[in-house]
């Protein structure tokens, strides 16, 4: 069961509080019901204009504190029975939502982990020679049971993938990750997703578009940006950080390639994201394999006192 409680009364910015609510069979034969209640998300939204530096770390702390929530009360409902009048059936569903939360969680810390790599300039990328249609359809399957579960249907355009792609495989299977799931997200019921794979011998190109809710024209450049998510009363239900186009678009860079947005209110959004098969500075110095930095040779600028110091060591030191 899902309610929200509304706390408009309380002059909040967010009048919708979302919570869980859990039935289960105490020890008397009773039955126990469970409310979960992030109270710390109103104060959260009005703190980000305030604060935008703390705001990311109470955004990331919200991020890790609501799985961890889930993993914890959940097994304490696994640990706390002791009589076996817990079904089987209903541990099996409390050992899966563990499971989907601490995936979730790990998903987390793993995005954040890559951003701040690419920030740092510790992400390495690695070029090969690899099958674009099968890695997107093994993402496409990845991502399937969700949306089905949201009533999302998933096409895929694979004809113009003939050619293989040059790439890091592991940071195309990541922008194609991030791009559908961000799309199913945000897609309503009976929506659709679709993705377009291309790749020719100059570049590999991945257009992910939707049928969703869409996003206005000014709101366009907040996205990407690392813990950066539009504010509207959709986006409040669904969970995320605003890593994933942020990976997208920095991923995109490290391969010397852009990501485009093109969206409208209650039509969609296309998400294209454009990887050259070399990039403009390799191309430029003759190197093919842009994970190899040329040398270029330089010539010390004249210096006078250099030139006496050079002078005047044999007297000095012998």
């Amino acid at each position: 069961l899902t309610l929200r409680f509304d706390r408009s009364g309380a002059g909040d910015r967010q009048s919708l509080e979302p919570a869980a609510v859990i039935l289960s069979p105490d020890a008397s034969g009773g039955v126990q019901l469970l409310i979960a209640c992030d109270v710390e998300q109103t104060a959260l939204k009005t703190q980000t204009a305030a604060d935008p530096e703390g705001s990311r770390l109470a955004m990331v702390s919200h991020e890790l504190r609501t799985p961890l929530n889930a993993i914890i009360g959940f097994a304490d409902l696994v640990r706390g029975e002791t009589r076996g009048t817990l079904p089987l059936d209903r541990k099996r569903d409390y050992a899966d939502l563990i499971h989907d939360a601490a995936t979730h969680l790990l998903s987390v810390v793993n995005a954040m982990l890559d951003v701040s790599k690419i920030g740092a300039g510790r992400y390495a990328i690695n070029r090969e020679a690899f099958d674009l249609e099968r890695t997107v359809r093994d993402v496409a399957k990845m991502i399937a049971p969700r949306a089905q579960a949201r009533g999302v249907h998933v096409n895929l355009h694979m004809e113009k993938t003939g050619a293989p792609a040059h790439a890091d495989r592991r940071a195309v299977r990541q922008i194609v990750t991030n791009l559908l799931t961000n799309a199913v997200k945000f897609t309503p019921e009976n929506g659709c997703v679709t993705i377009d794979a291309e790749t020719s011998p100059d570049a590999l190109v991945l257009r992910v578009s939707d049928t969703g809710i869409g996003i206005a024209p000014e709101d366009i450049d907040q996205l990407g940006r690392p813990f950066s998510q539009i504010d509207n009363s959709y986006t409040r239900q669904c969970e995320g950080t605003g890593l994933g186009l942020s990976l997208v678009k920095g991923l995109a860079a490290l391969h010397g390639g852009t990501m485009q947005i093109e969206s409208a209110p209650e039509i969609g959004t296309c998400v294209t994201v454009i990887l050259p098969h070399v990039t403009a500075e390799a191309a430029a110095s003759g190197n093919t394999d842009d994970r190899i930095t040329p040398l270029r040779p330089s010539s010390p600028d004249p210096n006078e006192d250099n030139d006496k110091e050079i002078a005047d060591a044999p007297r000095l030191f012998g």
